[in-house]
């Protein structure tokens, strides 16, 4: 992102952030404790590797540089913004020229709960795909702690930036997505999350997409199910999603299958005891009338079976609670 502004040092400046990668290729000079000097290739390397030894703790890194006196658009007004910034081609060159001013570094801790959550669904043979627009070490790093990645999975099997899946073909992407093990996707763009969800699903997966961002309502929508974020969602997440998260919680997503799968084996219990019991009156009056025999229930004692045996039991199996070993089933077809 970058965003003219006044009143910073000169009348008019023009700053920048965004990931480091691509706003170090945009510096030409840093900014040191002995004032400006100018930023070599070499001096590229050595900034993005420290860059990539701070994501590979897990930290977000953003990078910020400037353009004192704002460069190309010195002379951008409120009555010529429209003209100057309409053709998105050219933005590249309103930022060229920038000076490095350094990295923040923001630490986003998981919840406590999201890795006995995570850990459930494995169990429960459901597989969790992280994708997010952090830089590809930071995802590592976040997708280990969180159990997502486990110690023997090959990393150049496990992870993928959006441009490399985006330059895959068809049955490359499905390989890249396929696989038991835990899958991690960095540096994605919401055109990356759509194609990501579609090879998915045409592999005959349930998909479920969880965001919160208006860069994630496509892919929520391709989704089978799109979860979006109550707390922090955004309004457009929301509508094209099939169900909000009133807490922003993981946990909850993990705690929704499992009442799910308990109301569909209590469903289950409901209708085979009411068809098992219904069976043997049916039988019993069709054999009476086919033998000719008096028939062995009155309408009264049907009505009585019904209503007293049959119905109180069946509905108490429906609230039953669930079987302590529910997540450790695969999912039905």
């Amino acid at each position: 992102m970058s965003t003219v502004v006044t009143g910073y040092k000169e009348s008019k400046d023009l700053l920048l952030k965004g990931a480091p990668d691509r706003i170090i290729k945009k510096c030409t000079k840093f900014d040191s404790f002995e004032g400006v000097k100018s930023l070599s290739e070499s001096d590229r390397e050595v900034l993005l590797q420290q860059v990539n030894v701070l994501a590979g703790q897990g930290l977000r890194c953003l990078a910020i540089a400037e353009i004192p006196g704002a460069g190309k658009l010195s002379d951008l007004t409120t009555e010529n913004c429209t003209q100057k910034l309409g053709d998105i081609n050219q933005y590249n060159s309103f930022e060229e020229g920038a000076t490095f001013i350094g990295v923040v570094c923001i630490r986003d801790p998981p919840r406590p709960e999201v890795r006995p959550g995570i850990n459930a669904c494995k169990t429960a043979g459901i597989r969790v795909i992280m994708i997010t627009g952090d830089a590809k070490e930071t995802a590592i790093a976040i997708a280990k702690e969180l159990n997502i990645l486990e110690a023997d999975d090959k990393i150049s099997e496990c992870v993928f930036t959006g441009s490399e899946f985006e330059n895959m073909n068809a049955s490359e992407r499905k390989k890249a997505v396929g696989g038991d093990s835990g899958k991690v996707f960095a540096r994605v763009e919401p055109s990356h999350k759509r194609e990501l969800v579609k090879t998915l699903i045409e592999m005959d997966n349930v998909v479920a997409m969880t965001g919160d961002g208006v860069n994630d309502a496509p892919a929520l929508k391709q989704a089978h199910i799109g979860i979006a974020m109550g707390i922090t969602g955004t309004e457009v997440a929301k509508s094209a999603s099939d169900m909000v998260l009133a807490d922003d919680n993981f946990a909850t997503i993990v705690k929704a299958v499992e009442e799910g799968r308990s109301i569909y084996s209590n469903m289950k219990a409901f209708i085979r005891y009411l068809i098992s019991s219904n069976i043997g009156e049916v039988l019993s009056i069709f054999f009476s009338a086919f033998l000719g025999v008096p028939e062995g229930f009155t309408s009264v004692q049907l009505l009585w079976v019904n209503l007293v045996t049959d119905g109180p039991p069946a509905t108490a199996l429906g609230f039953n609670p669930a079987d302590p070993d529910i997540m450790n089933k695969p999912p039905r077809r």
